[in-house]
């Protein structure tokens, strides 16, 4: 990242507030950090929220206001970094969370679900596992749930997602020789139209502004709004009046 300030010690005397992502999902959290706790990026802590419980990565600053209003909506308590002891912790629920998602896999099979599994999280007590599907209706998964609780002896999630979530849990590399912008710094992933191509120029082959998810690119929002100022084009409307047809 070109921001120097990423790079620097993260400490509670300037924020109370800190961006963390979640290792396995890339999911993008605010961290709830106490007084006197340093933090750099890249440290692996734990870390609690309402309905999670999550190891996660410190990834930077928070880049908005710092009344901490916004931020509590997905927002996370830092507990501890990982002692030796919690890392063999993750190793076993690792080996659980394999073991679970062939055992889910064998469930929906049986049950003839028209769903694609696409990975499985089991929280840092082992109390709580989640499973990410995608599917291209709406499944009624409630059958599936019960089945895998009384298995795995443990609270069961199934989350329906879309396949630009679905890369987001695999580290890939796009055509442009770089890791994807979803599995990096993306916190949002915002709808991509067409426009963004014509506005630019772009050839419209789908084999160039497509992206890994099969959807078109994130990119090509970012230099979208400067190519329709420079044009005298309204990107969301029609070009603006006066404009050079």
């Amino acid at each position: 990242m070109s921001d120097p300030t990423h790079m620097l010690p993260a400490s509670c005397s300037s924020a109370r507030f800190l961006s963390a992502r979640s290792a396995k999902s890339y999911q993008t959290y605010m961290l709830e950090v106490s007084d006197g706790v340093v933090l750099l990026p890249g440290d692996d802590v734990l870390a609690i929220g309402s309905d999670k419980e999550l190891v996660q990565v410190i990834i930077g600053y928070p880049r908005h206001d710092a009344s901490g209003k916004k931020r509590m909506t997905a927002g996370l308590k830092y507990v501890r970094k990982l002692a030796p002891t919690d890392v063999e912790r993750l190793e076993e629920n690792q080996r659980k969370q394999d073991a679970a998602v062939i055992l889910c896999k064998e469930q929906v099979r049986a049950a003839k679900l028209p769903i694609h599994l696409v990975n499985c999280e089991l929280s840092f007590s082992g109390k709580q596992y989640v499973f990410y599907f995608t599917a291209e209706t709406r499944v009624d998964f409630r059958t599936l749930v019960s089945a895998l609780s009384r298995s795995l002896k443990a609270k069961v999630q199934m989350w329906q997602i879309g396949s630009r979530d679905e890369t987001r849990f695999f580290p890939t590399v796009g055509m442009c020789g770089r890791e994807l912008c979803c599995n990096t710094f993306l916190k949002e992933i915002k709808p991509v139209s067409l426009k963004c191509a014509r506005v630019q120029n772009l050839s419209l082959n789908p084999g160039k502004i497509t992206g890994v998810c099969g959807k078109l690119m994130c990119c090509l929002r970012y230099e979208t709004y400067e190519y329709a100022d420079a044009s005298g084009t309204d990107v969301k409307k029609k070009p603006r009046e006066g404009a050079a047809q």
